[in-house]
């Protein structure tokens, strides 16, 4: 009974330890000859992939990796949120550029040209060939290809930090591929549980269309192509939006105040400085307006002055010259206004005290008047007028009157 039991220990160790393992089951290939002066390359091809953890549950993740962006996985993968996280094995369709490239300068492994997509890839900390061709592509290369499309790299002694070429196996469909020329030649890495059937029910193509390109006999990890007109719409697990974290939040919030505050500080420095410019142009206005108004002031007040003076001078000048008759003195000198004694208009001609006068009737105060008939000359007559006699009560006015 022990020795039966030990025996299926051992079988079921030994059925466990052969169970292939994707990072050690590689196929030793570097990769699909191809003719490069074949009209069908390059082509826009699809490769099939899975979500893995712990660092590709996300479109952003995935599209680094294979140089994309997530909109350009989401479309094709029927994926409503580009943003949205993923689940382990959840499947994808990652666009691919494929060409038909001729071997390096120096072809140690003696390839002839391969056909593949050229994906860089940044050598990080602990990376080799094997572990990113096998973990992070999936398998989607092998590290015999990278070896041979990088030949200045020593597999052995990466640089961190180097970038490197991992040719992801892919292929375009020509005229010679089947008798219905197919859209697209997908590869896909055929997996432990995977059979030509079950591939075949997953496009919704013939088993018969895939073992045409890829023979009867794949293996597990090796990388087949796919002929399909259109790529089968996949079943994704529904999927939101994932939640921003706080960080995201509070580094959202922090930018969000900061174009406040400054937009704000803007503002304040805008209506300060048009607070201080229509200050400094009122007070400029007033300080124009009172000097203005200061030399109205002095204008006026020196043109009151001069027109005081002028005034006073006239006033004086009548003052000087002021005389008083009496009415029996003037009608004595004219006679009664007698009209032989008549010069012209209301103009008569009389003699006080000896001396000679030209006396004018008047009704109103007439000073002015009489400033200009001081200035009178006549080509016969030349009035000289010494002294002008206003009489402000009665109704004459005197002149003094010489005659030539």
């Amino acid at each position: 009974m022990k020795e039966t039991l030990l025996s299926l220990l051992c079988l079921l160790a030994f059925i466990v330890l052969d169970l292939p393992d994707p990072a050690r089951a590689q196929p030793n290939t570097t990769g699909n000859t191809c003719d490069v002066n074949q009209t069908a390359y390059p082509c826009q091809t699809y490769a099939f992939y899975r979500a893995a953890a712990p660092d590709r549950l996300d479109l952003a993740s995935i599209g680094d990796l294979f140089e994309v962006s997530r909109l350009m996985i989401a479309e094709p993968s029927n994926i409503s949120f580009p943003n949205a996280s993923l689940v382990p094995n959840q499947p994808l369709f990652v666009p691919l550029t494929c060409s038909c490239n001729p071997p390096p300068a120096n072809n140690t492994y003696n390839i002839t040209s391969i056909s593949y997509a050229n994906i860089s890839y940044t050598i990080e900390s602990g990376d080799t060939f094997y572990d990113v061709s096998t973990r992070r592509f999936e398998n989607l290369t092998t590290f015999q290809s990278v070896e041979a499309v990088n030949p200045t790299l020593v597999p052995t002694n990466l640089t961190i930090g180097v970038d490197a070429i991992f040719p992801i196996f892919c292929k375009c469909p020509d005229a010679n591929t089947s008798s219905i020329r197919p859209n697209y030649l997908v590869s896909y890495v055929l997996q432990p549980s995977d059979n030509i059937s079950t591939v075949a029910s997953l496009f919704n193509v013939s088993s018969q269309s895939i073992t045409d390109l890829n023979g009867n006999n794949p293996q597990p990890f090796d990388t087949i192509f796919v002929p399909v007109s259109q790529l089968p719409n996949v079943t994704q697990p529904t999927t939101f939006p994932a939640p921003p974290s706080q960080k995201t939040e509070r580094k959202g919030v922090i930018i969000g105040l900061s174009i406040g505050v400054g937009v704000l500080g803007i503002l304040l420095i805008l209506l300060i400085g048009l607070w201080f410019c229509c200050g400094y142009r009122v007070s400029e206005k007033k300080d124009y307006e009172g000097d203005k108004e200061e030399i109205r002031k002095d204008k006026w007040q020196q043109g009151k002055g001069e027109a005081e003076v002028s005034l006073m001078a006239d006033v004086s000048d009548c003052l000087d010259k002021y005389r008083v008759f009496k009415m029996e003195e003037l009608r004595e000198a004219t006679e009664g206004f007698s009209p032989r004694y008549l010069i012209q208009g209301s103009v008569y001609r009389g003699v006080v005290d000896g001396e000679v006068f030209a006396i004018k009737k008047m009704t109103w105060n007439a000073s002015e008047e009489l400033k200009i008939l001081q200035k009178v000359r006549s080509s016969k007559l030349d009035l000289y007028i010494p002294t002008a006699r206003i009489l402000w009560c009665f109704y004459c006015e005197v002149l003094h009157l010489t005659i030539f």
